[in-house]
Formats: C-alpha cells, structure tokens, sequence
C-alpha cells in the first residue's frame, strides 16, 4: 500500500472530507489535496494532518504511515526482506568511502600548510552549500596546463567553451 492510500482510508474512515479536515487542520484544501496526491510534502505537514484527525504520535496508524512514506520518498523498499542486507552494505560502503576520504583529507591539510583561518574557511563552507557552489564554479573557471602542472592558472573566457 502507498502512504497516500493509507492517509485517504484513514482521513474517510474519521468521516472526513478533503474539505473538512482541511478546515479542521487550519489549512488550504490544496494541503490534504496534495498528501493525497503524494505530491511532494513534509512529513511534518502530515503528522499535524493526523494529529487533527485524532492519532497520536504514538498511533500505529502515524508509524505505518511513517514507514510507508519514508519508503516512497527514498525509494528503498523497506517492507521487502532482502533490503536490510542491501542497505546495510550500500551504508557500509559510505563509510569506507567516507573514512578514505577523511585520511585523505588529512593528508592534503597537512601537506598544504593550512593556517586556521583558511581551515575555519573550509569549515565554513561545508556549512554552506551556496559558498561550495561558488568555489566549485570559480575552481572550474581556473584552468591550469595539463603540460605544465607549475604553469599559472589561466581564467577561461566564453570562447574556451564547447
């Protein structure tokens, strides 16, 4: 069963329109409309729908509910047996990836020398997708001579494009 089925038998079972719990919940039609739809929404936004509709957190109805949305927005098909085995190596594998990626990182900031501003910078980053998208298009915009790793960085102009 998908989430959104779930959510409308539970919404029709509480003699609940679309209509009506949206007035119930405080909200716009389009609100239930769209958990009903499995258009993309919080879950947040669908817990409060429950809690309007009488289920507690603790509710086995909210749990499933949890479970069977969890399962639509990531994709992975929890319900089936031979998924644990699946996700316990695809979590696996991060971790190695991300250990060698932290010793190498390690490494790197050894070798360069960092000072703590330009570490605090780093940091800063991380925190700040928006910040990474500039330094990437910036680190894309520099081009240095694949000949001559030494060569100063050359600033690509449109003409270098494809």
């Amino acid at each position: 069963m998908h989430y959104t089925q779930l959510f409308r038998s539970l919404r029709e079972a509480k003699g609940l329109t679309l209509e009506g719990l949206a007035e119930l919940a405080h909200c716009h039609r389009n609100t239930v409309t769209n958990v009903e739809s499995g258009r993309p929404v919080k879950f947040k936004t669908m817990a409060d729908l429950m809690a309007k509709m009488g289920y507690t957190a603790e509710s086995q109805e909210l749990k499933t509910l949890a479970f069977l949305w969890l399962e639509a927005v990531s994709g992975i098909p929890f319900s089936h047996a031979q998924t644990e085995a699946a996700v316990r190596k695809t979590v696996a594998g991060y971790r190695a990836t991300t250990r060698q990626a932290a010793r190498q990182l390690e490494t790197e900031a050894i070798n360069a020398n960092l000072t703590v501003e330009q570490i605090n910078l780093l940091i800063f980053a991380l925190h700040h997708p928006e910040t990474l998208s500039i330094l990437e298009t910036v680190r894309d915009l520099i081009t240095v001579s694949a000949d001559d790793t030494a060569a100063e960085p050359q600033l690509k102009v449109a003409e270098d494009s494809p």
